[in-house]
């Protein structure tokens, strides 16, 4: 799914590359890759864009994507900074309830990329500014390109599960800002106990128990975290850390442990 498919670069380059190059399949009948598309602006949509994409969805993507099925991919290129920043943090959410693998993403950033309507076109105009480190801790991978005079462009690809665990996260800092910090903690630890591994997660639940003073239990998720990210260099100095604000004891069943 192409979100904000405007002339329809990006579905072009996904059709050349997935049913003509990867799968020789050059002509229009033996095209196996489903691509569709949503674009607000239905003046964009030409007899081009309707040759490459098989269904075109016109309206504003917040409201089409709650009516469409699942995707392996959902493409959303240069769409969150048309959106205010808690309506585009929410649309990433329904991206990532309709895709099965992975959201990709590119966004300019900073707050250099400014644009009014053009086109005669209101939805091209920008409504929020982002900062690479807002995308990169969910992301699986990720480039940044610098563009002199504009600033830095980012293309992030996001597994589904890393953003389900950016969620969790989210919803815990909530938890704990309002004083649910029970709450917040069960969050992450559901996080970790139905999705695949997450080092940002882990981090973060024992930070949190850390403030709580559940000091072994904290361990326990870092040594869960070392057993699944075991190249990762923060965790080691954060158990040795913890480990001598245990007492003597405690510190030897823990070592023996």
């Amino acid at each position: 799914l192409d979100v904000g498919l405007g002339n329809g670069k990006l579905g072009f380059i996904a059709r050349d590359f997935l049913d003509v190059m990867q799968g020789e399949r050059y002509r229009q009948e033996d095209w196996q890759l489903k691509l569709d598309g949503i674009e607000a602006f239905g003046e964009y949509i030409q007899d081009h864009q309707k040759a490459i994409y098989d269904t075109i969805h016109i309206g504003d993507a917040f409201d089409v994507i709650d009516r469409l099925e699942h995707y392996d991919v959902i493409l959303v290129g240069d769409v969150l900074e048309h959106l205010e920043k808690t309506r585009a943090e929410t649309f990433l959410d329904k991206c990532c309830d309709h895709c099965t693998q992975a959201i990709i993403l590119s966004i300019p950033l900073s707050e250099t990329w400014t644009q009014e309507d053009i086109y005669d076109n209101p939805y091209e105009r920008h409504r929020s500014f982002w900062k690479p480190e807002e995308f990169e801790s969910r992301a699986q991978e990720f480039n940044l390109f610098d563009f002199p005079g504009l600033g830095q462009y980012g293309t992030f690809l996001m597994r589904r599960e890393d953003h389900q665990h950016h969620q969790a996260r989210r919803t815990a800092d909530t938890l704990a800002d309002d004083g649910q910090a029970t709450a917040a903690v069960a969050a992450l630890e559901a996080a970790l106990h139905t999705l695949p591994p997450n080092l940002n997660t882990v981090l973060q639940l024992a930070d949190l128990l850390v403030r709580q003073g559940a000091i072994e239990t904290a361990i326990h998720w870092l040594r869960v975290g070392r057993g699944h990210f075991p190249d990762e260099p923060s965790i080691e100095p954060f158990i040795t850390s913890l480990m001598q604000l245990l007492p003597a004891a405690d510190t030897r069943d823990s070592l023996t442990a």
